[in-house]
């Protein structure tokens, strides 16, 4: 074991006594994260101390993350530790690992060629693709847009050889009919992906080898998010590999069950013999009125508590008369009462639990009272890697402008709040783009480095309400993104300049609006409950908890129907990772109905799961929280 550096030291003796033991367990480890507990903390702190005591300088640590705005955090954390990486790290999202670092990579060992450029279906291609399977086997009435979770759901079954019972057999065969298409057509998805990957693990032992030698560890986020095939390929690496394995989860957050994830699979990590399942009991984030209220909503006790002398919290039910406009109107009341308290506006969020007539509401409101806020449109900009590099840029060329332009006692605090992707974050993802586009590498990284400090940081910043059309195009053209779009494999990232170029014209949108999932200065953000997930704010406020809206109905076949138990529960799941998204104030604001779009009123009341929840709060909090 190498030496301990005095400021790693320090960090360690910083931790709480479970996090130390989590980042010098010898072994695997299941780290049991509740929300606001310090995982990436602790997780960063395991790579550090990994990279720098037990690993040699000619090996490296593979870390798989659930996006990738959460695998450059950990990266940019790490090196911020002044920890000697120099490629030592990768640190990436599931199917980037299984693209770059095996199917790529042993390409020439297994004989089984990796995806070309356009290869890799994105969700409209195999949209496409599946309502093509769903015609030749006679159920074309059902539409793949509604489907796609549910074959997921298939096909990581048959790839994991679980029971079927449970599905449609005509939506099984469709799966099948599915694979042996992509086979035909020499294409691929995200998920068929992670399946050959698995595969080529499980029956190419020298792949195994190869990639024990240079990953001895994996660390592995947000594993209540995996499916099975993922969990799958983490067991094979670990079981016939060897690598030793990290894992951070939190059953109570898994809220992507209509994708096929499903958090039984970080339960039966833990309960493996050869590994340490280790729990993080305090919350750093959320007073203690907060926590003790979220665990209310969510039906079951953690005991989890707030970090020592944090101040408790306020939680604050708020009743409307009439329906969601008076919602709308008392969620920006609230929303300027907290600005007048001193809350920055990127410090606020308004968070509902997807489109329909309370987003509406919340929009005609915020822009009537010509509110500054930033809706995150994750429905319109283009999906791919490519336009996330986009939006990233729009987000530094945007802190770029509002630091320039405030004054000298805002910035201090506007630089710690910005919080812009850096340049050197945004050159390892332009790399990367590169490299998987099989473009040759840039002359120097300096050099690199330079050109898009030229793009986002000049000397006379673009202002806010600048044309994000042609902000594109002079950034399309300075970093050749045209020539990544033609040869990625990604089908996604073949169209997506084009695509974002398009919206961006005939949408008129500035070049704030560009500047998705980071936060911008003086702007409070309204989002989705999903899309609030790994996120934290001062001051949360939820509208719309009512029956219908939070639990709602679910789409099947073209018809609604109640959620199953797993459904609800899962809904319920949701619910308590918006709540626990506040650090200091929670608003709730329920109603006895509301109108649908077709203008029929809905007297459902409010949300069961808020009654349940003041149900089980005590007496003195539930008593002192009414408005």
């Amino acid at each position: 074991m190498l030496q301990v550096s005095d400021a790693l030291l320090s960090e360690l003796e910083e931790l709480h006594p479970t996090q130390r033991a989590a980042v010098l367990h010898p072994g695997n480890v299941v780290l049991r994260a509740g929300p606001g507990s310090g995982k990436t903390r602790t997780l960063v702190a395991r790579a550090a101390y990994l990279l720098e005591t037990q690993i040699s300088a000619f090996r490296g640590i593979a870390c798989i993350t659930y996006t990738n705005a959460a695998a450059d955090e950990i990266r940019r954390r790490v090196l911020q530790r002044g920890v000697r990486t120099d490629g030592r790290i990768t640190c990436s999202t599931v199917h980037a690992f299984c693209l770059n670092e095996i199917l790529r990579a042993f390409a020439p060992l297994t004989k089984e060629p990796a995806p070309q450029a356009g290869q890799v279906l994105g969700d409209k291609a195999t949209q496409i693709l599946l309502q093509h399977c769903f015609d030749r086997v006679g159920i074309a009435e059902t539409l793949a847009q509604f489907r796609t979770g549910e074959s997921t759901r298939i096909r990581r079954a048959l790839a994991c050889d679980e029971p079927l019972d449970a599905f449609d057999p005509r939506e099984v065969q469709a799966a099948r009919l599915y694979e042996q298409e992509l086979t035909a057509r020499g294409q691929t998805d995200f998920e068929s992906m992670v399946t050959r990957a698995l595969r080529i693990v499980r029956e190419h032992e020298p792949v195994r080898d190869l990639l024990h030698a240079r990953f001895p560890h994996l660390i592995v986020d947000e594993y209540q998010d995996l499916g099975g095939v993922l969990h799958e390929l983490v067991v094979a690496l670990h079981d016939l590999a060897g690598i030793t394995v990290f894992a951070v989860g939190d059953t109570d957050q898994s809220v992507y069950g209509f994708s096929g994830a499903d958090a039984k699979y970080l339960t039966d990590l833990a309960d493996r013999g050869d590994f340490r399942d280790l729990p993080l009991d305090v919350n750093y984030r959320s007073g203690q009125k907060i926590i003790v209220a979220a665990e209310a909503a969510l039906g079951t006790s953690r005991e989890r508590r707030a970090r020592d002398g944090a101040p408790p919290g306020s939680v604050n039910f708020h009743p409307v008369e009439e329906g969601l406009d008076d919602h709308a109107r008392l969620a920006c009341d609230l929303a300027q009462q907290a600005e007048q308290q001193q809350v920055r506006p990127e410090r606020i969020a308004i968070l509902y639990p997807q489109r329909g007539r309370l987003l509406d509401a919340l929009l005609a409101e915020l822009t009537r009272r010509e509110i500054d806020f930033l809706y995150e449109r994750d429905d319109k900009i283009p999906a791919g890697t490519l336009s996330r590099f986009v939006q990233r840029c729009a987000s530094r060329a945007v802190t770029n402008y509002q630091i320039h332009t405030a004054t000298a006692d805002a910035r201090p605090d506007m630089l710690r709040r910005a919080e812009a992707p850096p340049l050197a974050q945004l050159e390892h993802a332009l790399t990367t783009l590169r490299t998987e586009a099989r473009l040759s590498p840039p002359t120097s990284r300096l050099a690199l480095l330079r050109t898009l400090q030229t793009c986002l940081d000049p000397q006379l910043p673009y202002p806010l309400d600048a044309s994000a059309y042609d902000w594109l195009q002079r950034l399309r053209a300075r970093l050749r993104l045209d020539a990544i779009a033609e040869q990625h494999p990604d089908k996604d990232n073949n169209t997506s300049l084009g695509e974002l170029a398009a919206l961006c014209r005939s949408k008129g949108l500035a070049l704030q609006d560009l500047a998705q999932g980071e936060e911008v200065i003086g702007k409070i953000l309204l989002t989705t409950y999903h899309s609030a997930k790994g996120r934290e704010f001062d001051t949360v406020i939820l509208p719309g908890l009512l029956n219908g809206i939070i639990p709602r109905n679910v789409a099947d076949r073209g018809k609604w129907r109640q959620p199953t138990a797993k459904e609800l529960a899962e809904q319920r799941r949701t619910f308590y990772v918006a709540l626990t998204r506040a650090e200091s104030t929670l608003h709730l604001i329920y109603g006895p109905g509301y109108h649908t779009k077709n203008g029929y009123w809905r007297p459902d009341g409010p949300s069961d799961f808020l009654i349940e929840m003041y149900r089980r709060l005590p007496a003195t909090d539930s008593s002192e929280q009414q408005t």
